[in-house]
Formats: C-alpha cells, sequence, structure tokens
C-alpha cells in the first residue's frame, strides 16, 4: 500500500525471491502512487523481471518506468531495449573490488586509470560500445609505448572479465584482439666505475638512495618504501615489498661497494623507521630522487636519457658479464624466473673466450 513519507508517495517493489523493497514512487499525488503501484504489480505479474531487477538496483527510477507504461507495449519495448544497452559505468566499482582480490591495490588503481582511457568517467558507455572494433580504435589511438598499450589492453580484459562473470556480457571481447607488441628492451646501461660516479654526485639521503637502485637493481617505487627493519647486515640483504606481482616480493644482495653507502641512511634510525628521510624528517620522495639524478647526469656529462630505471639494467648487464647464475640475477630484479634475463641480457653472458683469457688459455 503506498503512503507518503516527507512529500513524496512511497510504496514496496516485490522482488523475485518475494522479499519486497521500499522504492519512491516519485510522486506526492496519492491517487498516482495508488496506480503506479498498481503498474509494479501488474509487471511483477508479467513476470517482466528485466524492468523490475533494474528498479531495484537504481539504474531506472519508477517514474521512468511508469512513463513508458503509459505508452503501451510499444513503451515499454523501448524501455527494455534502453535497458538492454546498460552504461557500463555502473560496473565499475563492482570490477574495482573484484579487481582487489586478485592483484594489489596499487595495480588496480592503474587498471581503472587506465580503464578511464577508454570509457571517461563523465560520460556513459554502452554495453553496445564494447566491442572488438571500438577496442581495437582506441587501442590504436593511445599516444603510448607498446608496452604501455599492452597494459592498458590487460586492464580492459579484467573488465570484460568481470562483466562475463557476473553475466552481462556473454564474452570476453578483447580475446579476439591482439595485445599490442612490447617495446624493444632498452639497451642502455653504464659501467660500474660510472655508477659509482653517479651515486656519489648525489646529496644524502639520495645517495643512499641511488646506491640500492645501482648496486642491487632494485625499482625506485620498491626503494622509497625500505625500512630499517628490513636490513640484514650479516648477510649485506634488504627485503624488498615490490607490489607489481608476488615476485617483487623478495631480498635482494646489494654490491660490496655499493653497501656502505646505503647502510649511511641507517644512522640514528630505530624500530621500523624508513630508511630515506631528509634533514628535516621528511621521507625522500620520487620527485626529488629523480631531479638528483638528473642533476648528477649534467654535472658529469653522462648520457641524460639515462633514467632511475635504467639502474637495473647497469646492475643485469654487470652481473651478467660477471658469469652470475642468471635465476640469481632475476631473485634481485624481481622476475619469476630466468627467462627474461636470459632473454634481455642472455648476449652479455661470458663466452668460452672469456673463460680461457682469465684461465691462462686454458679449460678444464
Amino acid at each position: 500500500m503506498a503512503y507518503k513519507h516527507g512529500r513524496t508517495q512511497w510504496g514496496y517493489l516485490k522482488l523475485r525471491d518475494g522479499s519486497r523493497k521500499r522504492v519512491s514512487l516519485g510522486t506526492d499525488d496519492e491517487s498516482l502512487a495508488r496506480t503506479i503501484e498498481s503498474m509494479l504489480n501488474q509487471l511483477r505479474g508479467l513476470r517482466e523481471w528485466e524492468i523490475l531487477d533494474r528498479v531495484e538496483k537504481g539504474v531506472v527510477s519508477v517514474g521512468e518506468v511508469f512513463d513508458h507504461w503509459r505508452k503501451g507495449d510499444e513503451g515499454l519495448d523501448h524501455l527494455k531495449a534502453t535497458l538492454a544497452d546498460l552504461d557500463l559505468n555502473q560496473f565499475v566499482d563492482g570490477w574495482k573490488q573484484w579487481a582487489q582480490r586478485r592483484a594489489s591495490a596499487d595495480t588496480v588503481e592503474k587498471y581503472i586509470r587506465q580503464l578511464r582511457k577508454l570509457m571517461p568517467e563523465d560520460k556513459p558507455f554502452k554495453r553496445s560500445e564494447f566491442t572488438r572494433r571500438t577496442i581495437s580504435a582506441a587501442l590504436a589511438s593511445l599516444p603510448c609505448s607498446g608496452s604501455t598499450a599492452r597494459r592498458h589492453h590487460a586492464a580492459w580484459s579484467s573488465f570484460a572479465n568481470y562483466l562475463v562473470e557476473i553475466e552481462v556480457l556473454p564474452a570476453n571481447p578483447l580475446r579476439g584482439i591482439r595485445a599490442p607488441s612490447a617495446n624493444q628492451p632498452k639497451e642502455l646501461h653504464l659501467p660500474l666505475s660510472e655508477c659509482i660516479r653517479l651515486v656519489d654526485a648525489q646529496p644524502m639521503p639520495y645517495r643512499a638512495l641511488a646506491a640500492l637502485r645501482e648496486g642491487a637493481g632494485v625499482e625506485i617505487s620498491a626503494a622509497l618504501r625500505v625500512q630499517l627493519s628490513e636490513l640484514d647486515q650479516e648477510s649485506r640483504t634488504v627485503h624488498i615489498h615490490g607490489t607489481k606481482n608476488r615476485w617483487r616480493d623478495r631480498i635482494v644482495l646489494v654490491e660490496d661497494w655499493a653497501w656502505p653507502i646505503f647502510l649511511s641512511a641507517a644512522k640514528g634510525k630505530v624500530g621500523n623507521a624508513g630508511l630515506f628521510t631528509e634533514d628535516s624528517g621528511a621521507p625522500a620522495d620520487y620527485a626529488r630522487a629523480r631531479l638528483e639524478h638528473k642533476a648528477a647526469l649534467k654535472a658529469l656529462g653522462l648520457n641524460p636519457a639515462y633514467t632511475m630505471h635504467d639502474a637495473r639494467h647497469s646492475f643485469a648487464v654487470r652481473w651478467m658479464k660477471a658469469g652470475h647464475d642468471p635465476q640469481l640475477i632475476a631473485n634481485n630484479l624481481g622476475h619469476r624466473d630466468a627467462s627474461m634475463v636470459l632473454r634481455i641480457y642472455g648476449k652479455y653472458r661470458p663466452k668460452a673466450a672469456d673463460y680461457r683469457r682469465v684461465s691462462g688459455g686454458s679449460i678444464g
């Protein structure tokens, strides 16, 4: 029975399972409210769940349904056609929760930003638009490299998999779209002597931060989070909590030359204190680290294209040339296994001639 609450008439929507949900009838007129309530009962009798389910979820209001219902069968058919072409934006929050059970919070936030390149938050994106043709065109128009486009492909595919799971889509349209090719592996790296000069040219705590990057191959995002309690001074290792995947959470070895510089950041700190802090007590940050890195490159006349991330390449090339186990290199870098290390850096492995040179001309 319709009733007034505030200025509006309210009623109860009977759901599939027999339970009821309170809904606004969208009017303050008692007589009209009874007519609308009668409409809801008729729709339930006709088993128009496609409409009533959307009312329950708030996708369409009771007033909108009534406006179409007054136009007869033609009006209801038009409403069902409209409802069938859902705005996929309404499923983003549900996908976020779904994805957080499968990936790190950082990865999910990146996925959401990448999804918004396809379907902006302020515009409807209908289910009928989520097609291979639309997706292929969107991938081709991305103003980024192949590897970054691959990450967009992965994010969009994750969203599509969620829509399939909740039965909004019959299939994932990205399954038929080849992911963009990855970038060619970057070749830029520095010899050890220049890595050491680059580290020494930076002020603390960014010198110690650079020593961890150059002397252990640790990515800057994870390096900034290192705490004092994660150092093992006896083994000269550090527990790194990377977030890109579970292999990025690892124990890394720090090269002998870099360890004392890195350890200098620990002076005066106790417990779980962050390792890299400025004189003011503020934690070191990415923007300042990048600024100090670029300033040191300029002061030393080194290649300005050498990024903080390139420290990982320098580290891997150096260890590969030294003949270290590729799996050990992979562990330090946070890779699942040695396959990527061998594919990218395998050409730097010592050759037979190198072994002959260090063994006095004979092997075995």
